[in-house]
């Protein structure tokens, strides 16, 4: 298995760097892979450093190209923290070791013969051809530790516009520094369950007790409430656990006062206006057989895995730099490519944590080879040894979506705090049934 050299993961050596932050000169494809596979000399900085402008060098070979601009203005700052360890949860670990060896991909890529736990360790990861690699990987992510699920009863998009980089609207309350123009600003609540593969309920034959979990593995219920256009959609999505199956996607609308189905096709529509896709929710939206992949090799990129943000913040000429502290992490390489020929992405990379199997971000490619789109995800930690199952998760805090061809982004952070409840039967057929999206209406 081949394994990317260890100091350019997310740096821009060997590639032109641009001038400014926003700069409109273009990366391929071509000069990804340049990057990918560049020999490096130096070495990482060390916990404490703080980067900002006039060292920015010291980065560039953990950050991709066309992203570290971003953080190429005055003022900026990446303060490197320590890289931590995040041992798997008890519960997790157990159901791991005992399962460990017997998940198996089917034919089709499907998982099989899975209970609980992580389907497949690095070693045999490492071991696998490209294609099975990428598919071990992708598996992991979606049966990572998640406890039950999470909730987020206050989560922004903001939606920002280049404007002129110099008179930009400044929102301390919801982290918004710099010159960026905001358009808008979405408001709504998300809220997600897993039903079946749950490590801490062995007695239940890794269930919750509730009907559908006998073939549904969660669902998910998003709400919104600002602006007043938009206030009262709601949405439910079902996951199913046969894998080839369709997400059912229900929406009720205000305006129309009805419930309509999601088509398949809609998921590669961007989401409320943003810059970002059903497809790009949790970096492939989870669908992992909706895509080829192909396994490239492991890297060390920066990751905000520990933010201290509350709420994050972003800086920057267009207010879309994070601002914030990051680990060096060990990162799977994986490119995807969606096997339905009408998609707008020709092909995604993606960094997923060697360790968490969470998502650190991704590099999105159009029909021309030019990368497109940076998605980059951010995350609270839970303290080392962490016994209580509720707060031993690592916990989405946002995401920063920039389309580097229109110069815009959406910024998806969270103003209240993730939580990761343990639900009641009857609290979860009450709020994740299609019939919740007309209750009160």
């Amino acid at each position: 298995m081949k394994v990317l050299s260890f100091f350019r993961i997310f740096g821009f050596i060997g590639v032109a760097c641009f001038a400014t932050q926003g700069a409109a000169a273009s990366v391929s494809r071509a000069d990804i892979t340049t990057w990918l596979n560049q020999v490096v000399t130096m070495d990482p900085p060390a916990a404490g450093t703080v980067v900002t402008d006039t060292n920015l060098d010291l980065v560039r070979p953990f950050m991709p190209p066309g992203y570290v601009e971003e953080f190429s203005y005055a003022g900026s700052s990446i303060t490197i923290q320590e890289t931590k360890k995040y041992p798997l949860f008890k519960a997790y670990q157990d159901a791991t070791n005992k399962y460990a060896g017997q998940p198996t991909l089917g034919a089709g890529g499907e998982l099989e013969d899975y209970q609980a736990g992580q389907p497949f360790s690095n070693e045999q990861i490492a071991a696998a051809s490209s294609e099975h690699a990428g598919l071990m990987v992708a598996w992991n992510n979606i049966y990572r530790w998640q406890f039950t699920g999470y909730q987020v009863s206050k989560l922004a998009m903001t939606y920002i516009d280049q404007g002129d980089g110099k008179n930009g609207k400044k929102e301390s309350s919801y982290g918004i520094e710099g010159d960026g123009r905001i358009e808008r600003r979405v408001i709504q609540e998300f809220h997600r369950v897993y039903l079946s593969n749950l490590a801490m309920l062995p007695k239940d034959d890794y269930k919750m007790k509730v009907p559908s979990a006998a073939d549904k593995y969660f669902k998910d219920y998003i709400e919104f409430s600002d602006p007043f256009d938009i206030a009262g959609m709601k949405f439910v999505v079902e996951r199913a656990q046969d894998a080839h199956a369709d997400d059912q996607v229900n929406v009720y609308s205000p305006t129309e006062r009805r419930v309509r189905r999601y088509s398949a096709k809609e998921r590669s529509d961007s989401f409320m206006g943003s810059e970002v896709t059903l497809d790009d929710f949790d970096g492939f939206a989870g669908r992992v057989l909706d895509y080829q992949w192909d396994y490239l090799g492991t890297k060390k990129v920066l990751d905000v895995i520990d933010t201290e943000g509350e709420p994050i913040r972003f800086g920057g000429p267009y207010s879309r730099a994070i601002i914030d502290r990051w680990q060096l992490r060990n990162c799977h390489v994986v490119e995807v490519k969606s096997t339905w020929d009408g998609h707008p992405y020709k092909s995604k990379i993606i960094f997923i944590d060697d360790e968490t199997f969470d998502i650190a971000n991704a590099l999105v490619f159009n029909q021309k080879d030019e990368l497109w789109k940076i998605f980059d995800a951010m995350y609270r930690s839970p303290k080392i040894g962490e016994t209580e199952a509720e707060k031993s998760v690592v916990s989405w805090r946002g995401q920063s979506n920039i389309n580097l061809i229109t110069n815009r982004a959406t910024l998806v952070h969270a103003m209240s705090d993730t939580i990761h409840p343990t639900m009641k039967p009857s609290k979860i057929k009450r709020l994740f049934s299609v019939s919740s999206l007309t209750s009160g209406q």
